[in-house]
């Protein structure tokens, strides 16, 4: 029993898999992203999910969820961001007939909602102090009391929560409590931005030309060589979600093949950041586009890190807070294209 058991935990990671792959792209970013999502899906952690704006934080909380113990129980997400104040703990707790002006009926909340399935909580770093310190006390001690209510609910529910924003940091400000981080963060999963997965780019805007062909019936073939240079070279601020809109926009607009023209990229790209003098030096001569574009990169990142890192004496764990990569990652780098680190101020 317990091995059928296993083996059909290990089917729904697998059918889980493949999905999220397709929806994030091949990159190695991504397989290690499945990889962690498929190891912690197996417990009941409460995860921290972090990334930019559009990385796809949702998604991965849903492929966490779909790959539990608990993905015959409903998924509810709830926008902390999108609430005002006054009523989010009234959604998120539930409230008593009258406990309020127009609370008419008895309402459950979202924790009741997502009674032995997952609750995510997106953008949590929006939540007042206040409903905070509630959900602390709701996590202690697995019971809930609605608004105006006096008694206790049971809570049989799993919290996944996501932030665009550095919580740690939030803590040092004053806006998060530092209690509910540590009660929050059993697992951390952070999403790399589009900018750092190169390999997703060209997969997800061929995936969204597609899709997008199929939806307005038309027959876009593909991207000019200018269209790929610029879309490998953008900064994507937006992530998938600005890549997505940005190719259903141009294959509007394009009749056969997509061209920089129908792209419309303009602000913050790769090349406005700084490059060394030797990275502006290189001659390109008889390289093709690709490896143009991924030597300009690595140019890009190398001189990047060394100003972060010229910028925080040294300190890697600051540098990687203010790039929003984990600590590992950039030790990598660092190590990776020989950023020599001295002792001195600014001396790297």
């Amino acid at each position: 029993m317990e091995k059928m058991a296993s083996n059909l935990s290990e089917q729904i990671q697998n059918m889980m898999i493949p999905p999220l792959r397709e929806l994030m792209g091949p990159s190695d970013a991504v397989n290690r992203l499945i990889s962690e999502v498929s190891r912690v899906a197996k417990s009941d952690f409460t995860v921290v999910i972090f990334g930019e704006t559009g990385t796809g934080k949702e998604l991965v909380a849903r492929a966490i969820h779909h790959a539990s113990t608990r993905s015959m129980g409903p998924f509810v997400p709830v926008d902390c961001g999108a609430i005002p104040e006054t009523l989010l703990e009234s959604e998120l707790f539930g409230h008593e007939k009258g406990a309020f002006t127009g609370a008419e009926h008895q309402k459950p909340g979202k924790f009741e909602a997502a009674k032995g399935g997952t609750l995510f909580l997106d953008e949590i770093s929006n939540m007042p102090l206040g409903s905070q310190a509630k959900l602390l006390r709701v996590l202690q001690e697995k019971t809930l009391y609605r608004v105006g209510g006096t008694k206790p609910v049971n809570v049989d529910v799993r919290l996944l929560v996501a932030s665009n924003k550095d919580l740690e940091a939030e803590v040092t400000s004053g806006s998060f409590r530092r209690d509910l981080l540590y009660r929050l963060n059993e697992f951390t999963i952070r999403i790399p931005p589009l900018r750092e997965r190169k390999d997703d780019i060209l997969y997800l805007a061929n995936r969204f030309l597609d899709i997008t062909n199929m939806e307005l019936k038309k027959s876009v073939r593909g991207f000019s060589e200018s269209a790929l240079e610029a879309l490998l070279t953008y900064h994507w601020p937006g992530n998938v979600r600005q890549l997505r809109s940005t190719i259903r926009r141009a294959v509007l607009l394009a009749d056969e093949v997509i061209t920089e023209e129908h792209l419309n990229l303009k602000g913050a790209t790769s090349t406005d950041l700084p490059f060394t003098p030797q990275a502006q030096e290189t001659s390109f001569n008889g390289l093709s586009l690709r490896e143009i574009v991924r030597r300009s990169i690595i140019a890009v990142e190398r001189e990047v890190l060394t100003q972060t890192l010229r910028k925080t004496s040294g300190n890697k764990a600051k540098a990687a807070r203010l790039l929003q990569i984990d600590y590992k990652t950039i030790h990598s780098k660092v190590k990776k294209y020989g950023i020599k680190i001295g002792e001195e101020k600014g001396n790297i």
